[in-house]
């Protein structure tokens, strides 16, 4: 299979080439940066521009799916410049490809990176894909922008699938360095009381679930999550546990991290219990069903 990679130098997107590469399939990666040699036949890199509508049209040639992981980061601070550029880097890009595959009439699988931050936040909900309870946050508004572009391309009969992912826990990067650094030294602390739901996934499942969709051809929205969802302050506690480790501080008062981080800190208070019923449906195999194991491997690994 000859598959298309955007965003292919973050977090998700280096794993997963690196995935697909150990499957056999071969892949073109797009960027904003200049392309750059690689050491593999089974690689090309090609350019594009989404904020200026361009785009190396060669990137889709022979291809036989698309996954579209490209957009600034979320966890940044709120400005009106830094919203524009989350918000853009999203829809932009992914309507670029729409018009870029309606011209060439290809049929290709779409797979969509979104978030489970679509969902409004709730202490007691539990959310499946069908669920239309959206967000009226920053959050929520960037995820349903962004997915009615992705849904675009089921006008063009290509399979379409919306990703919404959860935490990712990798100890590479993205939540779980800064959280478990400070508890591995016995200062670890939740936000607030720490009973909102996170719906986490492990690294490696995601890219199992990107694969698992590939292969079963899963469609739709696919909450992209672990099925065993913990409250953050048992997230906190596992991780020190782990780490042979105190948790004797207080959860940190939302007042406080409101002034750091601003609008953001809606991030660290959201309490979304997202349920991967088409994953469960479907029968994916994962690796890392609960929090303690997903901790300790990522622990382990660590070391």
């Amino acid at each position: 299979m000859r598959i298309l990679v955007t965003g292919a130098s973050g977090l998700i997107g280096t794993k997963l080439c690196n995935h697909l590469l150990s499957k056999g399939h071969s892949f073109h990666i797009l960027t904003t940066r200049s392309p750059w040699q690689v050491e593999n036949e089974q690689t090309q890199i090609f350019r594009w521009a989404p904020q200026n509508n361009e785009i190396d049209s060669r990137a889709l040639e022979g291809v036989d799916a698309v996954i579209n992981l490209t957009g600034a980061k979320i966890n940044q601070r709120w400005t009106t410049k830094s919203k524009a550029a989350i918000l853009k880097s999203r829809t932009e890009s992914t309507r670029l490809l729409f018009d870029t595959i309606q011209k060439t009439q290809q049929k290709v699988h779409f797979i969509n990176a979104s978030a489970i931050g679509i969902y409004r936040s709730d202490f007691n909900k539990q959310y499946t894909e069908s669920d239309k309870d959206f967000s009226d946050a920053f959050d929520g508004f960037v995820v349903r922008q962004w997915e009615e572009e992705a849904k675009q391309f089921e006008k063009l009969s290509c399979y379409t699938t919306i990703l919404r992912i959860g935490l990712v826990l990798s100890n590479v990067g993205g939540a779980f360095i800064p959280l478990s650094v400070p508890t591995r030294w016995g200062l670890g602390a939740w936000f607030g009381n720490g009973q909102q739901w996170q719906s986490w996934i492990h690294i490696d499942d995601l890219i199992g679930v990107i694969d698992h969709c590939l292969q079963h051809q899963l469609v739709g929205y696919v909450n992209a999550t672990a099925p065993n969802p913990v409250r953050q302050r048992d997230l906190i506690r596992t991780i020190a546990k782990s780490a042979g480790a105190p948790q004797f501080f207080p959860g940190l008062p939302k007042v406080v991290m409101s002034f750091f981080l601003g609008e953001m800190h809606k991030l660290v208070f959201d309490s979304i219990y997202a349920k991967p019923q088409q994953l469960l449906d479907s029968h994916y195999q994962y690796k890392f069903s609960d929090i303690t194991s997903c901790v300790t491997d990522l622990m382990q690994k660590k070391k």
